[in-house]
Parts: C-alpha cells; structure tokens; sequence
C-alpha cells in the first residue's frame, strides 16, 4: 500500500469512528422521533419606568420574572431593570423591536401616534375602575396585537389607575384652565388641552415631579397612585376631583426572543399574564384609594367643579371620541369596529 493510500484508510477510518460517536449520543444527535426539541435555556432584559419601590415593580413584575423561571425549571430568566436603567421611556418601543432589549413595560403614550388604536383606552370617562379597565383591555388584545404589534409580541395591555387633575393653581371652574401649562398624557389630551385653551407639554412621568417642583408646568393629568409612588403630593397643591381616564400600559417582547422559547414554556408564560389584568386592575384601585386618602392627610386641596362645570368639561370632552373614530376610520383603521367592541367588553364587566 503507498504513502496516499495508507493516508485514505486512516482518514476513512477516522469518519467512521465520529459518524459511530455521534449515533451514539456523544455529540448529541438528534431528537429522537415523537419527542419535541428541548430548547435551550434563554435570558432576557426587561426595561421599565417605574423605581424599585413602585408597587408593579414589587408586587407584579418581579414576582412574574421569579415565577416564570421557576415554573420553567430555570429554562427562561427573565432580569428586571427599573427605573429606565436600559434606556429612556420613548425609545423603550425601538429597543424591544430593534433586540437591544428583549421586553419593555411602558406607558403606550411615550410613542405618540404609534399605536392609534391602543388610545381607544384613554378615552375620557371611559372606565369607572382600573379593574374594569383592565378587564376591557385583555378582551381587546388579540384585535390590537393583530392591527398594531406585529413586529412585536403584545404580552400584555391595561392601564393605570384612574387619573384626576393635578394643578398648581387654584381654579373654581373649566375657563380657569385656560392658558395653563399642563403636562399631556397622550396625543387625545393635547386636543382636549386646546379646547380648553391651556398649553400642552410632553414629558415622561418621572420627569413631572422635577417639572412641577420648578413650575415648567402647573398640572398634569395623573393617577392618585402617583402622589405616592412618584412623590407628587410634595409637589402638588390642588387636584380638581374628575376620575377622567385610564393611562394604558403595554408589556411588549421582541418577536425573536419569543420565538426562542418552547411551546410549553410560552405557555407557562401566558399562564402568568393572564393574571395581570386582574392583579394589576386590583393593586391601581387600591393605589387610587390610597393615594386620595394620602393627598388629603398631606394637606393637598381637592376642588370640586359643580354640577353645571362638570357638563362643561364633558361637553368639550365626549366630541373627542367621535372626532377620534373619524380620524381612525378616515385613515383605513378600525376605529369604528373597536369602539362598538369596547363598548360591548364596558358592558360585560
């Protein structure tokens, strides 16, 4: 045998010997037939807003992070970042799709007009209770994962607790409004804004104590809950007593991310959301209440309008919601099909 051949034989040989090492299970093979892929174990980011001590940091997120990896035998670990440690609120949306973090909980506001649909929920006198809000809004998510998320999986959608009017100044009546500088939740409430003569500003709500201690603002529509969890009753003289809206809040993962993990572990996944709308519905009316009942033991001034103030206020707010069914139906939306859904959901619950 020469020098080549013998060379072939031992390269054969080789081959043969790896090709029996991998059917016998030493470089892992395949999966034998009937049985699904283990996936491999998968981590990810999730950015949020609030501080460490915000009660859905503590009471929610964190305690679903916990549950999701122990419920998946430590396959999924889920690591939370609170306080915009990852990156400011309105570039939370980019980052989740882009992949530089794989999920973000942010209020759908700090995009403004990205999510037109969503806003069905910030609608004013829409909701008489967060539960209720919430309630509404998990019924709605396959519609709004389906017309607004599909370059991103729609974990979960709800809202805040129901929000009054912050102000600074102290007003009897809706023309005491006017000229005002007030922080605006969301593209609807810069036209309520306009109407009532005040000047709108956007910026995010971790933002607003600094704003209000410095009079870059007098008011802002906000949430009860927010005189505690973002210290505002420091910074706040007077709430005018409207319960007006519900600020959505959306839980969105990069499609990528999602597609990683196993059939059964999204599942488990699922599993766990589908408790938030009641949990979270719950803790934000228990927030508001406490908040309220805060407020007034620091001293902060609740003003109310009377009954023909209070008709004035929704005489400039309920056009809103015609105008905006318009607006979405004009631009090929299905403005008029959520609404009636939303409508049909108020009811059940």
């Amino acid at each position: 045998m020469n020098k080549v051949s013998k060379k072939l034989s031992v390269l054969l040989i080789m081959a043969l010997l790896l090709a029996v090492l991998a059917g016998c299970g030493g470089g892992g093979g395949e999966t034998p037939e009937g049985e699904e892929p283990v996936a491999d174990p998968v981590t990810f980011s999730l950015s949020h807003f609030m501080s460490n001590q915000h009660p859905l940091h503590t009471n929610v997120l964190v305690p679903f992070a916990d549950a999701v990896n122990e419920q998946t035998e430590g396959r999924v670990t889920i690591n939370v970042y609170p306080s915009n440690e990852l990156g400011p609120p309105p570039t939370t949306v980019d980052s989740v799709v882009s992949g530089a973090f794989e999920m973000g909980f942010v209020l759908a506001a700090y995009t403004p007009g990205r999510f037109p649909l969503t806003s069905i929920l910030e609608f004013p006198f829409m909701f008489e209770t967060a539960l209720q809000g919430n309630l509404v809004a998990a019924d709605m998510r396959d519609d709004l994962q389906k017309y607004e998320y599909s370059d991103m999986k729609l974990l979960w959608v709800g809202g805040t607790d129901i929000a009054k009017i912050f102000i600074n100044k102290e007003v009897s009546d809706v023309a005491g409004l006017a000229g005002l500088k007030l922080r605006s939740p969301g593209l609807l409430y810069n036209e309520l804004y306009a109407k009532l003569g005040a000047t709108e500003l956007s910026l995010p709500v971790s933002d607003l104590y600094d704003a209000l201690d410095r009079g870059i603002v007098d008011g802002s529509l906000m949430s009860p809950s927010a005189l505690v969890s973002f210290k505002l009753s420091e910074v706040t003289d007077n709430i005018i007593d409207l319960d007006v809206y519900m600020n959505p809040l959306i839980f969105v993962m990069n499609n990528d991310a999602w597609a990683k993990v196993s059939a059964d572990d999204q599942q488990v996944m699922e599993d766990l959301l589908a408790e938030f709308p009641a949990v979270i519905g719950a803790q934000y009316d228990a927030e508001f209440e406490h908040g309220v009942a805060f407020g007034k033991e620091q001293g902060i001034n609740f003003i109310t309008f009377s009954a023909e103030e209070e008709a004035k206020f929704h005489a400039i707010t309920d056009p809103l919601k015609e105008k905006w069914i318009a607006d979405m139906d004009a631009k090929g939306l299905a403005g008029t099909e959520m609404y009636e859904k939303a409508l049909q959901y108020i009811e059940a619950h």
